[in-house]
């Protein structure tokens, strides 16, 4: 999950369905502040200001420091001390289509400069329930001298650490991951977008590394490029194939992770204005499949998931047969008003995680 609103919502809200059996990754891509305001020297009361358009006067919000910085500590009350992956998101200019980013100089400045870098990662050593993670792709190889060095540094606070790495680098660092992980630490295989059957060699590499530590399979499913209206109506689609979910037990390996039925996109500028598809996933672990609702009716935008709730509820036998499904309890709750794009994010994710979180 990117710390974007929903997902932090998110977060916070399903927090109890975490466990040493399911961890959330959470990449940081902007900071949070601690937001301060001016005060009046003499009396110590605050000072308002009435803006140009407003009617209401508010308080003047004095400009924030990198000392008001609330970044892991937020993230920190909203999993309630539950473990955590944390990634200090690094991004390179061809990584992703769209290029007026929004709201992540967080991420832009970790993707320049390592040092700052380095920096941000060695203050997770405040908070025990995080595992740091190095991450490993294109643009962001690390010298092997760099990479023992920054475990070795992480070591001293953090029991445990996790190497996150796209399949094209695994051969080159095979030497690191073998001699220098212990059974504390993760492996992050990261197949991006590909197909897991594409990657079958490279996951027989990761199968076959020597090393204690825990292996996981990570995937992106839910292709960039499809948009909303390009799902299949009131079926289980098969744009999105989360093979990964299972395969991963036919290698050996501990664990598995994917986006939750979101994309890995970064927030961008602009926006669609409210036009669009209306699209609703609700995922099913018996079939590992997401049932999708769309409503083509692309110039109702937002307004067409009061389509997208109606079919949905007209399938509570197939889809929250006992009543339990968090999710679907809010699509009931909704009056008037059916949500926006985030709105659904949230649920799609929130449906998620208690589906996978089921025994069986």
């Amino acid at each position: 999950m990117k710390t974007r609103a929903e997902e932090l919502n998110v977060i916070s809200k399903m927090n109890n369905y975490f466990s040493d059996s399911m961890i959330p990754l959470i990449e940081i891509i902007r900071e949070e502040y601690d937001i301060k305001f001016e005060k009046n020297a003499e009396t110590g009361e605050y000072i308002y200001e009435k803006k140009q358009g407003k009617k209401r006067r508010s308080k003047v919000k004095l400009p924030t420091t990198d000392d008001d910085i609330i970044t892991l500590n937020k993230i920190s009350e909203r999993l309630n001390g539950k473990k955590a992956f944390v990634d200090f998101f690094r991004f390179n200019e061809r990584e992703y289509d769209n290029k007026t980013f929004k709201n992540i100089e967080l991420a832009i400045r970790l993707s320049r400069d390592y040092g700052f870098y380095k920096k941000r990662m060695l203050e997770i050593k405040d908070f025990q329930n995080f595992i740091p993670v190095i991450s490993i792709k294109e643009g962001f190889a690390i010298s092997k001298y760099d990479l023992i060095n920054l475990i070795n540094e992480l070591r001293k606070h953090n029991t445990s650490i996790a190497i996150r790495i796209t399949d094209n680098y695994l051969e080159d660092y095979y030497e690191v991951l073998e001699d220098h992980l212990t059974p504390e630490d993760y492996i992050l295989l990261d197949i991006r977008d590909k197909h897991v059957d594409s990657k079958f060699l490279e996951i027989e590499e990761l199968q076959d590394l020597e090393t204690d530590a825990k292996k996981i399979l990570l995937n992106s499913p839910r292709s960039r490029n499809h948009k909303n209206g390009d799902f299949e109506n009131l079926l289980f689609t098969k744009k999105i194939d989360n093979k990964v979910a299972v395969i991963y037990k036919d290698y050996d390996l501990d664990g598995f992770g994917d986006f939750g039925g979101l994309k890995d996109v970064l927030p961008e500028e602009g926006g669609s204005n409210g036009m669009g598809a209306a699209l609703g996933l609700i995922f099913s672990k018996e079939k590992n499949a997401f049932f999708s609702v769309v409503n083509n009716q692309t110039i109702l935008g937002v307004k067409g998931f009061e389509y997208v709730r109606s079919e949905i509820l007209k399938r509570l036998q197939l889809l929250d047969v006992d009543g339990s499904c968090t999710a679907i309890r809010r699509i009931k709750e909704m009056d008037k008003t059916f949500g926006n794009w985030g709105t659904w994010n949230n649920l799609t994710l929130t449906r998620y995680i208690q589906q996978q979180a089921k025994n069986k």
